[in-house]
């Protein structure tokens, strides 16, 4: 397939890392900070329309909005708009290279994603359930491989699906990476990157129980899901990780509204983060 060069110096440095000028890592690249994870997906939203609901927004935005006010401040509304353009662009060539490369098959494309355990604490409790559809959180854009492989950085659980063609935003074969970047990438064994857009505006991806491939739920893990679930009333949920406001959107989750210990507590958590966020810009302003 024919690659797509990136031009832009700001979706440069989101996508690979540029040290010497905008001081971020790059998505692909450690991505500390997650300024470019950030970028990426503001230029999703914005080009998919997607509008999360308050409450409901990617985990890593939660606690570090003073950081990427400090990082994106002082960039101009131009080279902004200079990313985003080039962002769209590459969108477009993705989707023209993919659909002419025979790897879409009745407008999918198999993909395969090693889950974190910000994952599999949600998924464990609705298999334990024994439930068909499974619910999952993500954020707007979700990095998956297409090379087949599972378990990797770690992993005990691998998910495969057939992602339609329409949401992958990036596809690594279609995509020129810098020298230097790809020697990393030699160094490392190589990546399959893919970009996957998931629009749910609870930002939860819903899928069948039978893609979700393991051996067997370590028993540390099986254990604090079963604890955690006597915790809730209801048994058909996911448990949301500790010290998160966000709610699942599966129908029987107990509404924020219900003013239990737990919400309350929580509630004062995010108060407190808040206060805390405004002295730092009061000290900051003198």
């Amino acid at each position: 397939m024919k690659e797509f060069e990136i031009k832009s110096p700001l979706l440069h440095a989101a996508i690979f890392g540029d040290l010497d000028c905008y001081h971020m890592n790059g998505y692909l690249n450690v991505d500390e900070g997650n300024y470019g994870r950030a970028l990426i997906e503001y230029f999703s939203a914005r080009r998919f329309g997607i509008h999360r609901i308050p409450g409901f927004e990617p985990h890593y935005l939660k606690g570090w909005v003073f950081g990427f006010q400090r990082k994106f401040g002082d960039l101009s509304e131009e080279e902004f708009e200079g990313a985003y353009q080039e962002f769209c662009d590459l969108y477009d060539f993705t989707q023209s290279e993919l659909k002419n490369s025979g790897k879409v098959v009745n407008g999918k494309v198999r993909l395969n994603r090693s889950l974190r355990k910000f994952e599999t604490e949600e998924i464990i409790p609705q298999l334990l359930n024994g439930q068909k559809m499974i619910e999952f959180p993500a954020n707007i854009i979700t990095s998956y491989a297409h090379d087949g492989k599972r378990d990797c950085y770690g992993s005990w659980m691998s998910l495969f699906r057939e992602v339609p063609v329409k949401q992958i935003v990036m596809y690594n074969e279609c995509l020129s990476y810098p020298s230097e970047f790809c020697d990393y990438y030699k160094q490392h064994g190589g990546e399959s990157e893919v970009w996957v857009l998931e629009t749910d505006i609870f930002g939860y991806t819903k899928l069948p129980a039978e893609s979700f491939v393991y051996s067997s739920i370590p028993e540390k893990e099986r254990d604090e899901a079963i604890e955690k679930r006597k915790l809730n009333p209801y048994k058909n949920v996911a448990w949301n990780r500790e010290g998160s406001l966000i709610m699942s959107s599966m129908p029987y989750i107990i509404p924020p509204c219900k003013k239990t210990k737990r919400i309350e507590r929580l509630i004062k958590r995010e108060i407190d983060k808040d206060i805390e966020f405004r002295e730092k810009v009061k000290a900051l302003r003198g």
